[in-house]
């Protein structure tokens, strides 16, 4: 029967997965690379600002969101969605474990004169009381919020409502997806991440999850060092290092660039998923 514990288990079942557990459970090796790359994803996050302020309008129109909101943005690395929502709420605190994340976003803040909006917070998301200190808990693409301990924790914190964002289906980033197979041999597999599970767990806890899904591509130019870079240190987190891996990193790379420069084009669907704690189905007896 497809209740809690299935969809939980089958929420675990896609952590496991061989692709992507080497990476799980290190913590200290995902600040670093998040750290490593704050400013260039800042710089990417400017780009492809449109389609994250369409995303945040959406929540607005649906209510989620009004000029009195105090937010929590959970894994708010260097500002994706914290900026966007910054310019529709009262006030946003962004959450992250990584620093240099954290001092980015307060440059990119001070930036859109945004300071007065918007504060920051280095903590581990599962380290915070559960106690109700916001009037929304918002959470997109972060492995902070993996499992039903972590997703029945934004309900406590929440006085008002809930939104997490996840993948629908596959992420694609094109560079990255056909660089895995060439180092592994096999397409890899992207999971972990999707909101089916979450919202099939909420469905089957009665909260009533709304929800609505937006498709985009976006294409970045990147020199050919920083990709090598980029990937090398990525593919280091699954475990995936050493001379003979750095040497089919770079020659893949380079067999791709022109000119120096390599493009990484991004096709996506994900699903915002929002819910009030304080709501739930009344099941009639």
């Amino acid at each position: 029967m497809c209740n809690t514990q299935f969809w939980t288990e089958a929420w675990q079942e896609a952590r496991d997965n061989p692709n992507q557990a080497p990476s799980y459970g290190n913590k200290q090796g995902w600040q670093q690379f998040w750290n490593s790359f704050a400013k260039h994803y800042a710089l990417r996050n400017r780009q492809s600002r449109p389609i994250y302020t369409a995303i945040i309008e959406g929540l607005v129109a649906d209510g989620v969101i009004n000029p009195a909101s105090t937010v929590l943005d959970i894994g708010c690395g260097a500002g994706t969605f914290t900026l966007p929502l910054a310019a529709k709420a009262n006030h946003v605190t962004g959450l992250d474990t990584a620093g240099q994340m954290l001092s980015v976003l307060n440059s990119e803040a001070a930036r859109e004169n945004m300071t007065d909006r918007l504060a920051t917070l280095q903590a581990d998301w599962l380290d915070l009381p559960a106690e109700p200190s916001y009037d929304v808990v918002f959470a997109a693409n972060t492995t902070a919020i993996n499992d039903y301990r972590s997703l029945m924790k934004m309900n406590e914190l929440s006085r008002g409502t809930c939104c997490l964002i996840g993948f629908a289906g596959a992420y694609h980033i094109k560079v990255r997806t056909l660089l895995r197979e060439h180092l592994l041999g096999t397409p890899p597999e992207h999971t972990a991440f999707d909101i089916q599970y979450p919202f099939n767990i909420l469905y089957q806890e009665r909260y009533l999850p709304n929800i609505k899904f937006y498709s985009y591509r976006l294409r970045y130019r990147e020199t050919l060092a920083f990709m090598i870079e980029h990937y090398s240190s990525y593919f280091r987190l699954f475990r995936l290092e050493g001379p003979e891996t750095a040497a089919k990193i770079t020659e893949f790379l380079a067999n791709r660039a022109i000119d120096d420069y390599c493009s990484e084009l991004i096709n996506s669907t994900i699903g915002v998923l929002w819910w009030r704690p304080d709501r739930k189905a009344i099941i009639l007896e």
